[in-house]
């Protein structure tokens, strides 16, 4: 594989773990899916997640890629300033240690790392805006040589890392926080399936103007020649005028300002704010409008500012705080997603440019993402593409090539409704199918394929493409289950809050009952037992204000299962 090639790669890859970095807004889970990313991308043995304590001034070890590597370190905080992680903290810069044994060496616990073959290691801040949140450690047998594309992957890495950090810390509790990272989790998800700017930019539009319940959004892009900021995507209410301004000179605008001071900046008004400039022309049309409050921030990377999100609402609005952690939280996700395309797009050029001398001898079947076949009517396999056999996870494409196409389904079904479909019709348009990899895992796929004829009619050959679709599946299904939650959630709590108001009646009575009664009244039991009984329903309604999640239990043989109360208002850890 050539090195373009090998870049390439290892920016899908960065794609596709960026989800798995950030799934998880649980804390310890986001570090320990780091950790596992860093040791994938940079093809290392042993990663480190250390987390740092501004108030104490120390770092310690939360996360391992790998816990049976992680077995035996000793887990004591480390000051800032003290051993290798401790300098990184306090310098908040990268330091590299080829020699872990060596006399000048800032490693502790060498005999720990000697015992794991590990030799040498680098260590890097994990920082937000300035401020440290932790050092991610690499260790390996070899001194580090890093490349410049290293040293990118590896920042966009860490950029990654800081955002699933904060969301981790900042998001855990109220409804609004969770529709937030519900929101970011779905963006992600996003992420990780295209690299087209615009369409992650317009659902960032569309989630900050729902959650911060605003007029409008937009995100803009700073054009590096120029420093203009451009639209690239708005959201406004229907029901309103208002138009953003497309594009924005150099220091116009609450973005201008924004990215000039790499800060958020908001205003009540922009049209009485002094410090806010914007053209005749654009003056004139915010006049007519009602949307003059305005809170921008900048998308930033490394510190670099690379465009801006606004919202704009009503005159007179004032942002709190938590709507500039919010908007910022999305800003950091957009200009990860910028910057992830620009990186991507720089490596498709070189790409290009390394197959040039070669893109005459290649045709389209090898360039095509999508898995491409074909075979005869019997099912042998004349040809397939590249995309294929990695789809099916062969080794090789002469592998491949000595199966029989039925062998690939994993239900027989499958294949005789594609016979029968195909030699009635001749074609096949998205038809769902399940394959059975070379490991024997199953994928879901959606499979298009024409039947090639002679000019009388008799086949030649089928031709057909299969796109896999698994990842695609699953999150439908984790939407449809998500759904599925807030609907049982919403429908308890609206039946705790009616049971609960009649119960504490008839509680309320049954004690005033039992304290007029003499110990030896042959009602007293009774009316204890009614008691215990309201207790248990008082318990009961307690569950059910507390789903989080849906866990059931089959009760009688024969009957549907039911609702388990306890185990699903119980914390996911317990």
């Amino acid at each position: 594989m050539s090195d373009p090639e090998k870049r390439i790669e290892r920016l899908r890859l960065l794609a596709r773990l960026n989800r798995l970095i950030s799934s998880s807004l649980d804390y310890d889970e986001a570090l320990t899916a780091i950790a596992k990313a860093a040791c994938e991308i940079m093809a290392v043995p042993s990663v480190s997640v250390w987390v740092a304590d501004e108030e104490t001034r120390t770092v310690t070890v939360r996360a391992f890629s790998d816990d049976r590597l992680g077995s035996g370190f000793n887990p004591k905080p480390i000051a800032f300033g003290e051993l290798g992680v401790g300098w990184v903290a306090l310098h908040r810069q990268p330091l590299h240690v080829p020699d872990i044994d060596a006399p000048d060496s800032p490693i502790g616990q060498r005999e720990w790392f000697r015992a794991r073959g590990l030799r040498s290691a680098y260590a890097v801040p994990i920082l937000f805006h300035e401020q440290v949140l932790g050092v991610l450690s690499l260790t390996r047998a070899t001194p580090f040589e890093l490349d410049d594309d290293d040293h990118e992957l590896l920042d966009g890495l860490v950029a990654q890392a800081a955002v699933a950090i904060r969301n981790a810390r900042l998001f855990a509790g109220s409804e609004t926080r969770r529709r937030t990272a519900e929101a970011l989790a779905d963006l992600l998800r996003l992420l990780s399936q295209t690299l087209e700017v615009e369409t992650v930019a317009q659902r960032i539009a569309e989630d900050v103007r729902d959650l911060l319940h605003v007029g409008a959004a937009s995100v803009y892009h700073l054009e590096p020649e120029t420093e203009d900021l451009v639209v690239i995507a708005s959201s406004v209410s229907p029901d309103s005028g208002f138009d953003w301004v497309l594009v924005l000179p150099r220091g116009y605008g609450t973005c201008g300002i924004a990215v000039q001071q790499k800060a958020p900046f908001a205003s009540p008004d922009v049209l009485a704010d002094s410090r806010v400039i914007y053209s005749d022309g654009a003056r004139e049309r915010l006049r007519h409008t009602d949307y003059r409050a305005v809170l921008a921030v900048p998308l930033l990377v490394q510190n670099r500012p690379i465009g801006a999100i606004a919202v704009a609402d009503g005159a007179g609005r004032v942002f709190s705080e938590t709507a500039v952690q919010l908007l910022q939280a999305f800003a950091d996700q957009a200009a990860v997603a910028l910057e992830h395309a620009r990186l991507y797009d720089e490596a498709e050029h070189r790409r290009r440019q390394a197959e040039d001398t070669e893109e005459r001898l290649r045709g389209l079947f090898e360039r095509v993402p999508v898995g491409i076949y074909r075979t005869t009517p019997e099912g042998r396999i004349l040809d397939v593409n590249r995309a294929l056999v990695t789809m099916l996870g062969y080794p090789d494409r002469a592998t491949l090539l000595a199966m029989n196409a039925a062998d690939f389904y994993a239900r027989s079904e499958d294949r005789a409704r594609w016979r029968s479909t195909i030699e009635r019709d001749g074609l096949i348009r998205d038809m769902e199918v399940e394959l059975r990899r070379h490991d024997g895992s199953v994928i879901s796929a959606r499979e298009s394929a024409r039947a090639v004829c002679t000019p009388g009619g008799r086949v030649l050959h089928y031709e057909g493409t299969l796109e896999d679709v698994t990842e695609r599946k699953r999150a439908e299904i984790a939407q449809r289950q998500a759904e599925a939650l807030r609907s049982v959630t919403h429908l308890a709590n609206a039946a705790a809050h009616e049971i609960n108001n009649p119960l504490l009646v008839i509680t309320g009575n049954l004690e005033l009952m039992a304290r007029r009664l003499g110990p030896d009244d042959p009602n007293r039991e009774s009316i204890q037992r009614t008691l215990d009984a309201c207790h248990r329903i008082s318990e009961m309604v307690q569950h059910m204000g507390k789903i989080t999640r849906l866990e059931v239990r089959d009760e009688w043989p024969g009957l549907s299962a039911i609702l388990d109360l306890k185990k699903s208002a119980e914390a996911k850890d317990s």
